[in-house]
């Protein structure tokens, strides 16, 4: 019977779908597993067990909350913890004050949606239901949040809404009547429209302030259109006279033929004779004073329709934008309900300042052309300006090296696979989103090659693992490379991915001791990236909120690490865990598992003078059978024989292969009494029997020690009958 020795050398596939069971043809085959949990591939190809976690503290009230990154210098991050209606700060894994709080205008269900831009002290806070806000760091326990002072606001001929309702006299085509419960109509509302819900009119002739004429064109659902929902759209339709065209800031008259003027006019702008004004009183319905911002061409009356009067289009019945970011020195903001496929910039190097115009520094306004829907979900600062969408990715440049502007800019859409609502992240040169759906992670990257964009389906070969929807994702560059992605029911997926190296590696895991992970986010502290989380958990009956910060040295969830003056057997203060089975290591040795008390106590079989208390994890490798040749055929499908497995361990201390627990034994002087030290090296595993399955290797770590491995080698013999 054949007999071959089958070696492999990393696990760089990672886990790969069930679906791939009989593709011992493809090449990621060879490198991938069947199973991978609770472990994390390294770019080299090993796997060695997932970082523990420290217990920091509990979220305010144990109550819902967000992590958010804030990284003001190399030397000052913070994890700023969003809760409902308030933001603590962490840095170093501590709560900063008694604690420090600031008070936000936020709902928790506000707090999930909101998306955030930052640029050293500043950050930028958006949400469509309220005006963008800004935060602003002074110190650790000095933080200003307010809403940011842009002025002006991105502005364009609108329309108005009016703070009255009208009743039509009826709703089909043709001629009717439009009466108002207040002032609601001038002279030069003639020939402006009026929509609501799909529905339009024209107005013929205006009676008075509360009544006017209207052709309706396209039916109203209703015959009564309420306050603030319709819109009046266009400018007054007379003439607009310009007493003075210059200088910059001059106060100027703008008279009306026909009145048209309103109160709140103030504060909006004038489009006209090539210039800008921006209305600081109204005196009359026909008379009206205005600051000259850009010189106008000449003071002449212009006709109708031949001049705008403009407003601020980010309002409370427009909405406000659900993203931004800081892309080639401007604030650039995007997708408000009103006009969701829109992206707004403000002008070079001042971020609240979106007065457009035409020259490079000016503020810019643009619109995503589709013949498909394309509402903006989020916008990402890259080599270009990347628009993540309801219905794909975009990307918008002023072309070939050169910057967007009011007047130069390239939209071109790079996927059609729109995306869902999880704030994307960058890995490297590529922006990786999560599909419609939330069920697939797609990549899109700049490849030089093509000279443009490429977009990849990263999770086919790992589908299984994202179905069930991914909702938020945080990127760790060191100590190693992770990807971390959070599922619906707040278990973890694991990427570790290298375009270079051709290195796309899922697998799977979750939270010890029955841990559902609501939000994840990493900042830099102490030269490396550390990756803070919000625990939900369940102890002695009560749903606690732990923030937690991933610890690379540690082999326990939700540890708590005690040195005990003098050595002690009784450990005291576990109020935490209370109820709960808890894993104990007392001077580097695994104890076990000890139930807490309800006070918090656990009695141990000796004393200790350092223990951790922690969940206990398994990190679990199952290794996919390999295909050997039996000079009959192929071995799948046939019993194989498993004589020896060997494995490569790298710093490993306590193992099981396929159950079997491995003997890290050692012998020599001075050893009684002392830990055993870890080991680097080959051990071998003796005879697994015949099975159609017997190349299916399971090695499992299931003591809190350290744990990774490097390849594995199978002496298989296959059998031709």
């Amino acid at each position: 019977m054949p007999r071959q020795d089958t070696l492999q050398t990393g696990f760089t596939s990672g886990e790969l779908t069930p679906r791939l069971a009989g593709r011992v043809d493809v090449a990621k085959y060879a490198q991938g597993v069947k199973r991978g949990r609770d472990v994390v591939i390294y770019q080299h190809g090993g796997a060695t067990r997932r970082p523990g976690s420290d217990l920091l503290a509990s979220t305010r009230s144990d109550g819902q909350a967000r992590l958010v990154p804030f990284v003001a210098s190399s030397t000052a991050a913070y994890m700023l913890e969003f809760g409902a209606g308030y933001i603590r700060f962490w840095r170093n894994g501590a709560l900063l004050g008694a604690p420090y709080e600031v008070a936000t205008p936020y709902s928790i269900d506000q707090v999930w949606t909101l998306d955030f831009t930052q640029g050293a002290d500043t950050m930028f806070i958006f949400h469509p239901a309220l005006q963008p806000y800004r935060l602003r760091r002074f110190g650790d326990t000095r933080w200003s949040l307010e809403v940011a002072p842009i002025d002006p606001l991105p502005f364009d001929e609108i329309g108005r809404r009016q703070a009255t309702a009208i009743t039509l006299g009826a709703t089909g085509t043709g001629s009717t009547s439009a009466t108002a419960g207040a002032a609601a109509f001038l002279a030069a509302d003639v020939g402006r429209t009026i929509t609501h819900n799909g529905g339009e009119a024209t107005i013929t002739a205006v009676g008075s302030s509360t009544g006017a004429t209207v052709n309706v064109t396209s039916p109203f659902a209703g015959a009564t259109l309420p306050a603030s929902e319709w819109v009046m759209t266009g400018s007054p339709q007379t003439a607009c006279k310009p007493s003075d065209k210059e200088p910059i800031g001059k106060i100027t008259t703008l008279t009306l033929t026909d009145a048209g003027w309103r109160s709140d006019d103030v504060g909006r702008f004038v489009s006209l004779n090539d210039g800008l004004l921006r209305i600081t009183a109204v005196s009359s319905d026909t008379i009206a004073s205005a600051r000259i911002e850009q010189v106008l061409a000449s003071d002449i009356a212009a006709e109708a329709s031949a001049w705008t009067l403009e407003s601020a289009v980010w309002n409370a019945q427009d909405g406000y934008p659900c993203t931004g970011t800081l892309h080639q020195q401007r604030l650039v903001a995007g997708g408000t309900p009103r006009y969701p496929q829109t992206i707004w910039g403000s002008r070079v190097g001042l971020y609240l300042d979106f007065q457009k115009g035409t020259l490079d520094d000016d503020a810019y306004s643009h619109e995503l052309g589709s013949d498909e829907i394309q509402p903006i979900r989020y916008l990402q600062s890259a080599r270009d300006l990347m628009a993540i969408t309801y219905g794909g990715c975009w990307t918008l440049s002023g072309g070939i090296e050169k910057p967007i502007t009011a007047t130069n800019v390239r939209a071109m859409q790079q996927s059609n696979v729109g995306a869902a609502g999880c704030r994307p992240e960058q890995v490297d040169n590529d922006l990786f989103y999560v599909q419609r759906g939330k069920s697939h992670l797609r990549s899109v990257f700049y490849s030089v090659e093509l000279a443009g964009y490429d977009a990849d389906e990263m999770s086919t070969l790992s589908e299984h693992l994202v179905q069930g929807g991914i909702m938020a994702m945080t990127f760790q560059q060191s100590p190693e490379r992770v990807l971390w992605m959070v599922k619906a029911d707040g278990t973890l997926v694991t990427l570790t991915h290298s375009r270079k190296q051709q290195i796309s590696a899922f697998v799977a895991g979750s939270m010890a001791g029955g841990g559902v992970i609501e939000s994840m986010a990493t900042i830099p502290e102490g030269g490396e990236d550390q990756t803070y989380m919000v625990v939900r958990r369940t102890i002695n009956g009560s749903t606690r909120r732990y923030v937690e910060r991933m610890n690379w040295a540690a082999c326990q969830d939700c540890r708590t690490v005690r040195a005990l003056s003098p050595a002690s057997a009784t450990i005291t203060g576990l109020t935490a865990y209370a109820g709960a089975s808890v894993a104990v290591v007392a001077d580097d040795v695994d104890l076990g598992d000890f139930t807490v008390t309800a006070g918090g106590q656990i009695t141990l079989p000796r004393t200790a003078s350092q223990v951790t208390v922690g969940f206990r994890s398994t990190p679990t490798i199952k290794l996919l059978p390999p295909e050997v040749g039996t000079g009959m055929g192929a071995s799948s499908g046939r019993s194989v024989h498993n004589g020896k497995t060997s494995v490569l361990f790298q710093h490993t201390l306590g193992c099981e292969v396929n159950g079997q627990a491995l003997g890290f034994r050692q012998l020599g002087e001075g050893i009684i009494g002392n830990p055993i030290d870890p080991i680097d090296g080959w051990i071998n595993v003796s005879d697994a029997g015949w099975d159609i399955d017997a190349g299916e290797v399971e090695i499992t770590q299931p003591r809190c020690y350290p744990w990774t491995i490097l390849a594995v080698v199978r002496r298989i013999t296959s059998n031709p009958g």
